[in-house]
């Protein structure tokens, strides 16, 4: 019997080692292709390159088919859809490099917009991210994600993890409307942690850019700032006890059809 197919990935561009991590456990299970960014689209949110040639160019190392998009995570699952040959059971994006938690941040992130176009589409949507401490993350990011033995082992549960996840998800009745399923995994992850089902947490971000001395403003991870007490039900205090957080964002409600 042949194996689900899956389509998978990411805004932190193909070389990242924490979609390899996920592709060598998804294809564990499933029969898998890879169309992702050629370099990283961290924060373009569901954007499309819509006035720019997009070219798409075959990738070997990962084990599996794979190609590279040189365009956006949106751009690249739109596209992959048209590249395979049957649709896929799944589209999962990830795992990427930080959380995606709170509303802000879930609607700048490439990982998610991703799984949106998946779930556009009307195919099962998975969203996949790895906490990583604030003070070592432009360290991990800068080498990829490769070079941290402590973190590599979180996220090679993280992708277990995922594997099961879209399994299930898959035997389940199709989606009668668009839903992607974020799962935000926390630093020290192991097979043992436990999922919680959880709310976004109400978060507003401060300035996103600051001006330098030539005049030109550039972006920066900006603060920060609390709407409300952090209740124990959202993503962010979930991940904060060290727990995986499970959010469904169905966008059908959205549109009148929840």
């Amino acid at each position: 019997m042949a194996r689900p197919m899956v389509l998978v990935t990411n805004d932190d561009g193909i070389e990242s080692f924490f979609l390899a991590l996920l592709v060598e456990a998804l294809a564990e299970r499933f029969d898998v292709r890879v169309v992702a960014p050629k370099r990283e689209q961290s924060w373009t949110g569901r954007s499309f390159s819509r006035r720019l040639d997009v070219a798409v160019e075959p990738v070997e190392g990962l084990g599996v088919p794979a190609w590279s998009v040189d365009g956006t995570p949106s751009d690249c699952v739109n596209i992959g859809l048209g590249l395979l040959d049957a649709p896929p059971a799944a589209v999962v994006s990830g795992i990427n490099l930080g959380f995606n938690v709170s509303l802000p941040l879930m609607l700048s992130s490439g990982t998610v917009a991703g799984a949106t176009e998946g779930a556009l589409a009307g195919l099962p949507a998975v969203a996949l991210s790895q906490t990583i401490p604030s003070e070592s993350f432009e360290a991990v990011r800068s080498r990829g994600g490769r070079g941290d033995p402590a973190l590599e082992a979180s996220v090679r549960a993280a992708a277990a993890r995922g594997g099961e996840f879209v399994d299930a998800l898959i035997a389940e009745p199709a989606p009668t409307s668009p839903v992607v399923h974020s799962l935000n995994f926390p630093g020290g992850m192991t097979a043992e942690t436990p999922m919680e089902r959880t709310r976004l947490a109400p978060i507003r971000l401060g300035r996103c850019f600051a001006p330098g001395d030539d005049g030109i403003y550039r972006f920066r991870f900006p603060g920060r700032s609390i709407l409300s007490k952090v209740a124990d039900d959202t993503d962010l205090a979930c991940i904060g006890r060290g727990h995986v957080s499970y959010t469904v964002l169905d966008f059908g409600v959205l549109g009148g059809l929840g």
